[in-house]
């Protein structure tokens, strides 16, 4: 295990997605150098002038097809470290092969690079997702970094399309990370680095992204819209999930490059529990507080006695890394709200 401290040059992959930006800013931020992969230069053009005022700590490159062999050869040469973030995340999938085949093959063939032309890397960080380690459950359970998602893999297997488009992407996250452990296990005897997971649920927090309108934002994001526009009601709002706040995710990837004894680790990271209907009522707060009128707030307290189910366990974020993970969930939608009034996006505009 060998730790990658600043001011060292660091891949990031896909670096103009939502999670990947905040990652990048982290790095710069420690003082590291960032070499970003984007799939057009100018669809990215707006990354320059975000982070002009490193100057040449930051640079991009154009890799148009990761699922390529070799995709990422040139890309990869003269780094220290790897942050592979680039990976489909949606739920409009109908086939398996639309997830799977991009998320595997992204991940395999950047492992492929590293290990043709990435002499110079001694670590990479895969960003992985809380998807790939819980399954459904109808009882709480507690799910930790020796837990996979076995039940996604395996409906998509046996009903493939049939089997809907969440468990596409779950199976797609869970297969694209064993793929990576397994690359490690088959290749134990070449590689020169070593390989952290870091696997957060929903990531909530404002975009560094320019997303004029509400298609434009990502799916998490998009999680965030629809509940506080108003658009889940009833029992969807007793829905329940796990939550982390991008910042978190970002400093959570500085930190696996440069401590040495995160080194062949999974990572969970999160910061709450949430129902859906406490994210409507910390809006409904929030908008209180700032004297804003006519806010949905769903139906208060309908949710107190619902036990909860996917548990998570930490202890690895915080002993490892010493990640806190204490941000509100009111104050981030206080976050969310004030950035969608800002974009101008349908229901927020008041």
């Amino acid at each position: 295990m060998v730790a990658v401290p600043a001011p060292a040059k660091v891949l990031v992959t896909g670096a103009n997605g939502y999670i990947a930006i905040w990652i990048v800013q982290k790095y710069l931020e420690a003082g590291y150098s960032v070499r970003g992969t984007v799939r057009s230069a100018t669809k990215s053009a707006f990354l320059k002038d975000i982070f002009a005022k490193y100057g040449d700590r930051f640079e991009l490159v154009v890799v148009e097809d990761i699922t390529q062999e070799g995709a990422f050869d040139e890309a990869v040469k003269g780094v220290d470290a790897v942050a592979h973030t680039a990976s489909p995340f949606h739920y409009k999938a109908t086939e398996p092969d639309e997830l799977i085949i991009p998320a595997v093959r992204g991940t395999t063939s950047i492992l492929n690079s590293i290990l043709k032309n990435g002499s110079s890397v001694k670590r990479i960080v895969l960003t992985s997702s809380v998807a790939a380690v819980r399954e459904d459950t109808t009882v709480p359970r507690v799910f930790s970094e020796a837990t996979w998602n076995n039940g996604s893999v395996e409906a998509v297997k046996t009903k493939g399309g049939a089997a809907g488009p969440v468990n596409i992407y779950l199976a797609s996250k869970t297969l694209a990370e064993r793929a990576a452990w397994d690359f490690v296990d088959a290749h134990k005897s070449e590689i020169t680095w070593d390989l952290v997971v870091i696997n957060p649920p929903w990531i909530f927090g404002p975009s560094l992204t320019p997303a004029p309108t509400v298609d434009d934002i990502n799916t998490s994001q998009r999680e965030l819209y629809d509940t506080l526009s108003g658009a889940r009601t009833g029992a969807q709002l007793w829905a329940q999930g796990n939550w982390v706040h991008v910042d978190v995710v970002a400093e959570a990837h500085v930190r696996s490059t440069h401590v040495a004894a995160a080194g062949g680790q999974r990572i969970i990271v999160r910061s709450g529990l949430f129902f859906y209907q406490d994210i409507r009522e910390s809006a409904f707060d929030a908008a209180a507080e700032a004297g804003i009128s006519g806010v949905p707030r769903g139906e208060p307290g309908s949710t107190k006695d619902l036990p909860k189910l996917t548990n998570l366990e930490t202890t690895k974020a915080e002993d490892l890394l010493g990640l806190k993970q204490v941000t509100p969930l009111k104050d981030v939608v206080e976050q969310a709200w004030k950035d969608f009034k800002a974009r101008g996006y349908p229901g927020f505009t008041s």
